[in-house]
């Protein structure tokens, strides 16, 4: 099944609240980037070389560090990610920030594998 993808840079201070100015890298906003953590699963709404931002259903705690899979049509990365800030939102579902926990080389290049896919396949979109 294919899925479709929209994206784009973010712009400087669009995402101050949730410590924009603390990143160490770009983050790329995206449609169609499934998260899945045991039974917390999701979507990513935007993600970087080291951390992500996503909209997950289940119970979730700042502090708390998942095994999780960051996965499209055509790429998927697992790694360990700390729940690093939680906010609530309708219907039961939380958005949380995310921080990688000391990917391997192996999940670095995975993860620039996915992080390409989702610049390649930039379209105008409801985030655009």
């Amino acid at each position: 099944m294919l899925m479709a993808m929209a994206v784009r840079r973010t712009n400087p201070g669009e995402y101050e609240s949730a410590g924009a100015s603390k990143r160490r890298h770009g983050r790329v906003v995206c449609d169609g980037v499934a998260f899945e953590a045991g039974q917390c699963v999701g979507h990513v709404v935007d993600l970087s070389a080291s951390g992500a931002r996503a909209e997950v259903g289940g119970a979730v705690k700042v502090g708390q560090v998942f095994e999780c899979r960051l996965s499209t049509a055509e790429d998927e990365v697992k790694l360990s990610a700390r729940v690093v800030w939680r906010r609530g939102t309708s219907k039961g579902r939380s958005t949380i920030g995310l921080e990688y926990l000391n990917p391997s080389e192996n999940q670095k290049r995975e993860l620039m594998t996915l992080l390409r896919t989702a610049m390649s396949r930039h379209t105008v979109g409801r985030h655009a």
